[in-house]
């Protein structure tokens, strides 16, 4: 512990204050195309990085979820709160340096505000999705979204001082600031201490962490549910089913180009599953009227697995800051049909499932209607079984009436090899929470973004991937 907090407050000496689901985000202009959707992004939530071993990941194509095993240690949970703390170091010392410049946060409903109905429901729709982690420790929304659009540097300097106060206030669960925490050693130690460690990991990961595990050494594991997009061609098309492992040497941390897709990447990761080209990327799908990235949760993809923004932001989050490192490490199954699961060890098998359901592309409100009546069919709570139920390849084995999947396939791992062995007769679901946003945008100022561009500059990705 004492070698832990000596490195915290070596790196505190320089401390300075200076100048997400659906995510508006600032477009820029490349050398090959002007106004593209491209950008780089931080990740500012709470969950803990992972050897690569420590990651399982188990894709349904049927079901479009993404479920993430994360195993944790001792060692994991007693170093929880330096990391977090390292994380928040990360981003406050960049953001002193007059180079770098956060994108406001907007609501989307406030984008929508003098916009056609229309659009001001389809805002509401995705709004659901879009809440931020920050939402409940300052008034972290701007007017306007583009870092153009302070008014003085004044504000630009106050609104990074704003967002890294909001963010040190969330991952350590605390009121007081983090300039009278750090320049007071009792304070800090408490921070960083193993108990405090424990005590936030019950805070941010409690609710997601099973103790029980069959590995050595091991205490349990978290599991995080992420929805998915797959290929137009539907869940018996690529990829394969199969055991295999994230091809971690060959991703890319912050893709936006494609010879063939061109700009379509935006800045996220290019989490390669399969050599032909299958992939976790992000969203891809642009609300045009906002000019608002958003997942849309169904088979619409090319054949890789979009994922929303802050939900590969996070996945990335929890793997090595080296991908290289984890080469044949990060092991995936990709299922056809559903995931069934004991996730929590409680005795009883679940379909895999989570709260993130239908965005449409656009939506009318006819007249005599208002807003709220026209979007009721999308609001989450009504979108429980009609959303499995407007998949043509789920909605056959699924009972409404008792909210339960019937005659579905079962699957066994004997080896490396996937095997479909039987039915299971009658499984429910559990749905996991949508995970709120976690991420911003930022910018370089005077980088000019290039093809394939990982590393250039002075805070690339891999610079905030070490915590």
């Amino acid at each position: 512990m004492k070698h832990l907090l000596m490195i915290a407050l070596l790196l505190s000496a320089n401390v300075v204050w200076s100048r997400r689901g659906p995510i508006p985000h600032e477009r820029t202009d490349t050398p090959k195309l002007k106004n593209t959707t491209t950008g780089r992004f931080l990740y500012l939530g709470d969950v803990p990085k992972f050897e690569g071993n420590e990651l399982e990941i188990t894709i349904s194509k049927i079901n479009l979820t993404a479920r993430v095993t994360a195993h944790v240690n001792q060692g994991r949970i007693n170093t929880y709160a330096n990391q977090l703390f390292m994380r928040w170091k990360a981003i406050n010392d960049a953001s002193s340096d007059p180079i770098f410049s956060l994108h406001p946060l907007v609501k989307i409903s406030k984008l929508a505000e003098d916009k056609p109905k229309n659009t001001q429901a389809w805002a509401k729709i995705a709004e659901q999705y879009s809440s931020h982690i920050l939402d409940n420790h300052g008034d972290i929304y701007l007017e306007k979204r583009n870092e153009i659009n302070y008014i003085s540097n004044q504000q630009e300097d106050e609104y990074a001082a704003l967002i890294s106060e909001a963010h040190f206030k969330y991952l350590f669960d605390t009121n007081e600031r983090p300039e009278d925490v750090i320049n007071d050693n009792a304070k800090l130690e408490q921070l960083l201490s193993e108990q405090n460690s424990e005590r936030l990991f019950k805070k941010h990961m409690g609710h997601l962490f099973t103790t029980s595990s069959d590995r050595p050494g091991y205490l349990g594991y978290i599991t995080l549910v992420y929805p998915i997009a797959a290929t137009v061609e539907g869940p018996f098309d690529q990829p394969k089913e199969m055991t295999t492992d994230l091809k971690t040497a060959e991703s890319i941390e912050s893709r936006w180009w494609s010879n063939k897709w061109q700009d379509e990447f935006g800045g996220f990761p290019f989490l390669l599953i399969e050599w032909s080209g299958v992939a976790f990327h992000g969203p891809i799908t642009n609300y045009s009227p906002l000019d608002v990235w958003y997942l849309r949760r169904g088979y619409v993809s090319h054949g890789c697995h979009r994922m929303d923004s802050s939900d590969i932001l996070e996945l990335r989050a929890l793997m090595p800051a080296d991908l290289k490192k984890a080469a044949n490490k990060i092991k995936v199954t990709v299922l056809d049909y559903f995931d069934v699961v004991d996730w929590n060890r409680d005795g009883t098998l679940e379909a895999i499932d989570v709260k993130y359901y239908n965005i449409p592309g656009s939506i009318a409100v006819p007249k005599g209607k208002t807003i709220d009546e026209a979007i009721a069919p999308y609001l989450v709570e009504n979108q429980k079984s009609k959303f499995i139920n407007s998949n043509k390849y789920a909605e056959k084995f699924y009972t409404a009436a008792i909210d339960k999947l019937k005659n579905i396939p079962k699957y066994e791992i004997v080896g490396k090899k996937l095997t479909r062995n039987g039915t299971h007769s009658e499984v429910g679901l559990y749905r996991f929470d949508y995970r709120p946003n976690r991420i911003i945008q930022y910018t370089e100022i005077g980088h000019k973004l290039m093809g394939f561009d990982d590393t250039f500059g002075k805070y690339p990705p891999k610079y905030f991937q070490k915590y």
